[in-house]
């Protein structure tokens, strides 16, 4: 069996990184809450994807198998994200639940630590997922945190996806949920 290998992808990847991230969050429980409409999401998490990579690129924080079957967006610490470049997206939210949304993702900026790497988005192609592969793109950016001594933070969107990250070392640390959206989950990995 080849064990998949991991990648820090180029620019001109960006697509292919999209792709990816699109196809493996199509099924995501928080962002289709968000964006119930297919359509709706698949324009607006393609602008998501689009504004979240260039800090990663900046930084040589994009992960991906080299074939593109899964990808992760990583932030350094202290990295400011405009959530302004966003707003093209709202329309797409649905009018009665804009409020909870913004609520939610408020709640979540009260757990993001400055001083920690931030994994805004790891995926994997459903075709693709059981190999390994989100284990591996999460052990490639541990492994240079963990040299640097710094801690990493992120936000689980399922239970599922949580048992992955607490295999990784990382903790819950609170529960972000509003009304009928799906319950969440800041989690931090100390410094090691």
């Amino acid at each position: 069996m080849n064990v998949p290998e991991i990648i820090t992808a180029d620019r001109k990847d960006l697509d292919r990184i999209k792709g990816v991230l699109k196809l493996g969050f199509a099924s995501d429980a928080l962002l289709r809450w968000v964006f119930p409409d297919a359509a709706n999401y698949l324009k607006s998490f393609d602008l998501w994807m689009q504004e979240f990579s260039k800090i990663a690129y900046e930084n040589d924080l994009v992960y991906s198998e080299k074939n593109f079957a899964g990808a992760s967006i990583w932030h350094p610490p202290g990295a400011e994200f405009d959530e302004a470049v966003l707003e093209p997206t709202f329309d797409a939210i649905p009018e009665e639940r804009l409020e909870t949304v913004a609520k939610f993702f408020e709640e979540f900026e009260t757990y993001h630590p400055d001083d920690a790497w931030y994994l805004a988005f790891i995926a994997v192609d459903p075709s693709h997922q059981r190999k390994g592969i989100g284990s591996l793109l999460l052990r490639e950016a541990l492994q240079m945190i963990d040299q640097r001594g710094d801690r990493a933070y992120l936000e689980a969107t399922s239970e599922q996806n949580k048992a992955l990250y607490e295999r990784h070392g990382f903790v819950e640390i609170g529960k972000v949920q509003f009304q009928d959206s799906p319950p969440a989950f800041p989690m931090i990995r100390e410094a090691r």
